[in-house]
């Protein structure tokens, strides 16, 4: 199903069959915001400064490269650096697990969950700590790590954790104004949200993007978030990347870039909300694709699942198994030393410069850690 917006008659039925359940969802939130609002329900502030990066629809708008790219920036700006996550679908039970402490101890991605274990060594100096109770974990990170400034994966819905800067993302592809409610839609929240937002990043925007249909999405987001200030980015893929011995995302031993993939036969899969988009960036870098496998979003891979991947690689003699950074981490050594499994890398490029709300968090960081040193 194309959900949120069917394509034909089935998916339009199985649509407005959900409809009642989008609108108790719709209760729920709008009740849980306004206790919020009335102090019904307290909110938490912390003695650091905190930005959110989130959306409004379930996954797929690019948060994990986003937020690396964003933390990358602080570290270089000379502050400590903590990412705070819920940590979905790791298998840890234990209420906050430290990721990293930022200094070369690093967590299993099994105990971490998928997500913050490649923000944790792709920013090798940033802590990542991760929690359901985000204040708690955003407090361990500022007790033992010093942490001068709280980065809030996903947390756009998580009202609870009082931030000083909200950044929502929203995919270029997207059309949210014909999108439903959680679970006739992928809307976690009406579009009227986005009012809470102080920079909103349409991402994912291709070369040779439609003028007409960017104008209207920035039309809409103005429409709902006149004040916000508006960004826009695309995710390049840049390197090839393969699991070191350590378990650490590494560049190829050969080191070689994407356009080494143009003309290659390749086979494929992923285990993505939204796994369309990479296969198609597969096909723009100029690789052959022969066969896709998708599984599960957030999927744990076994034995019998690489087994069936390698057969497709040799059943049809392809050169190499690609996947994505975030599937890479969740194979685990035992599982990936293959020299034939490798990831296609992103970097966040930025059209007509990073949101201002970057610098202003480094001047509010560096301005609290003097008045502490101080």
């Amino acid at each position: 199903m194309s959900w949120g917006n069917p394509q034909n008659f089935p998916e339009k039925i199985m649509r407005d069959a959900l409809i009642p359940a989008s609108l108790a969802y719709g209760t729920g939130s709008f009740l849980r915001l306004a206790a919020y609002a009335t102090g019904g329900l307290k909110r938490a502030r912390l003695s650091r400064p905190v930005m959110s990066i989130g959306n409004l629809t379930v996954g797929g708008t690019g948060k994990t490269p986003i937020t690396i790219g964003i933390a990358r920036t602080l570290c270089q700006a000379g502050l400590n650096v903590a990412i705070v996550s819920r940590g979905y679908k790791r298998k840890s039970t234990k209420p906050v697990v430290v990721v990293s402490d930022g200094k070369g101890y690093f967590a299993s991605c099994a105990d971490a969950g998928d997500e913050p274990y490649l923000m944790a060594r792709s920013v090798a100096r940033a802590a990542v700590v991760v929690g359901a109770d985000r204040p708690a974990a955003a407090q361990v990170a500022i007790e033992q790590f010093g942490s001068d400034v709280i980065l809030l994966d996903d947390g756009f819905q998580h009202i609870r954790l009082m931030r000083d800067f909200d950044l929502v993302l929203i995919d270029y592809n997207d059309e949210p104004q014909k999108d439903f409610l959680l679970p006739a839609g992928r809307l976690r929240e009406p579009l009227s949200a986005l009012s809470r937002a102080s920079t909103i990043i349409i991402t994912k925007i291709p070369y040779n993007y439609d003028e007409a249909r960017l104008a209207s999405i920035k039309e809409l987001v103005r429409k709902h978030a006149p004040n916000a200030e508006l960004a826009s980015s695309r995710f390049v893929p840049s390197k090839l990347i393969s699991l070191g011995s350590d378990g650490q995302p590494m560049m190829t031993a050969q080191g070689k870039p994407v356009e080494s993939l143009k003309g290659k036969k390749v086979v494929a899969f992923c285990g993505l909300a939204r796994p369309q988009p990479f296969i198609d960036q597969l096909t723009e870098l100029g690789a052959v694709v022969m066969r896709t496998r998708v599984f599960a979003d957030h999927h744990w891979y076994s034995s019998k699942d690489i087994a069936l991947i390698h057969n497709d690689l040799y059943d049809n003699k392809a050169e190499l198994i690609l996947t994505t950074e975030k599937d890479l981490v969740r194979l685990g050594l035992s599982l990936a030393t293959d020299v034939k499994i490798q990831a296609v890398g992103l970097d966040t490029e930025w059209i007509e410069g990073p949101p201002r709300a970057i610098q202003s968090l480094i001047g509010m960081a560096s301005g609290n850690k003097e008045e502490v040193s101080a």
